[in-house]
């Protein structure tokens, strides 16, 4: 098996990630996938920014529509528009009432070097507007601009459409020795635990 360039030096992963991703809850989900930094229109009355404090009961109302994401506690979404501002954005509306989508990602504070998706969310009916795409390209300018090169994140084995998107966006397959082969994904076999099995992705930006 070809294991592909590593997404960090060595041969595995670095022993802090799973515990940085269990800890968050690391999960990646249904993308109705689509760059635009703070502020910039990308389409017609809507734009990209930086979520606020208050934005999490917002947050937290759209992630009840995705049926795709699994739930968190209001908490964990107030942590990130409070926390990690500047590596979590928002799409709304030119009025400001509704969330269109969202990212939520922090750099590591282990290692600057990496960086991770905790959540991508857009709204259905919304996937023709690439809206994924632009949160994605906001995130990548940030972590570029503070020497971050890596990106790492997690997906089911069975959510088709988040596998095909980040294949088309340039992210990698990560395998070890504890990689299997499903349905011609390169998977690792219980990484969250018994049966919990996963398509780590890595991007080098």
């Amino acid at each position: 098996m070809n294991p592909g360039p590593p997404p960090c030096q060595g041969d595995a992963l670095p022993p802090e990630l799973p515990a940085l991703i269990q800890y968050f809850n690391l999960v990646i989900f249904k993308v109705n996938v689509n760059f635009a930094g703070d502020g910039r229109e990308i389409m017609k009355n809507i734009k990209v920014r930086n979520v606020q404090g208050d934005d999490f009961l917002k947050i937290a109302e759209l992630a009840e529509k995705c049926s795709s994401i699994t739930k968190e506690k209001n908490s964990i979404y107030h942590m990130f528009t409070k926390f990690f501002r500047n590596t979590s954005f928002i799409v709304k509306d030119s009025a400001e009432k509704g969330v269109l989508g969202f990212l939520l990602g922090f750099i590591s504070p282990v290692d600057p070097n990496n960086a991770y998706i905790h959540i991508l969310c857009v709204k259905p009916g919304f996937g023709k507007e690439n809206i994924a795409t632009h949160l994605l390209q906001s995130f990548f300018e940030v972590l570029r601009d503070k020497g971050c090169r890596k990106v790492y994140l997690l997906t089911k084995p069975r959510n088709k459409v988040a596998v095909s998107f980040y294949k088309t966006l340039g992210f990698k397959e990560y395998e070890n020795d504890k990689t299997i082969a499903i349905d011609g994904l390169n998977i690792i076999r219980n990484y969250n635990g018994p049966g919990e099995h996963r398509v780590v992705f890595f991007k080098i930006i």
